[in-house]
């Protein structure tokens, strides 16, 4: 999980990376599986979404750890998400970019999943974000890579 900038009409656009793919057939990383889950989390907690998948989210487990095989509870949940986006592929995985990202809205849907997670947070606290580490049940085990970017 590191800090990136999306390229967008306004200027640039912050954004929580993963550093490997999530999910299906994934690097699955500690900290990028435990920031996604956490992400995933607090969209069950996200009103503007359809109560069916805010269901499904809430069931999210926030443990750092998914296999990458369909049988894992996380695969579900992400291929939830991406059915309900236009135009996303549905492959269980939340992947970073990993060229010169441009933030583009299309509609409801983003062109990358992990812009759509960081939109979640971004609307649920505007306040805090980017500072993920202030956000209430925020999860302090990437306490230090949350921060890392914000200290002098």
């Amino acid at each position: 999980m590191h800090p990136a900038i999306a390229h967008s009409p306004q200027g640039g656009v912050f954004y929580w990376n993963v550093d490997g793919p999530v999910g299906m057939n994934g690097i699955n990383k500690y900290d990028d599986v435990l920031f996604v889950q956490w992400c995933f989390y607090k969209m069950g907690k996200w009103d503007r979404l359809d109560a069916d998948l805010r269901a499904i989210c809430r069931t999210t487990p926030v443990n750092g750890q998914c296999t990458g095989r369909e049988d894992d509870p996380l695969i579900p949940i992400i291929k939830a998400l991406q059915r309900s986006q236009k135009g996303l592929k549905v492959d269980g995985q939340v992947t970073p970019p990993t060229t010169d990202v441009r933030y583009i809205y299309h509609g409801k849907s983003h062109v990358f999943l992990i812009l759509y997670l960081n939109t979640v947070l971004r609307v649920l606290h505007p306040a805090q974000y980017p500072r993920i580490d202030l956000m209430p049940e925020f999860v302090w085990k990437i306490k230090v890579k949350a921060t890392d970017p914000f200290i002098n």
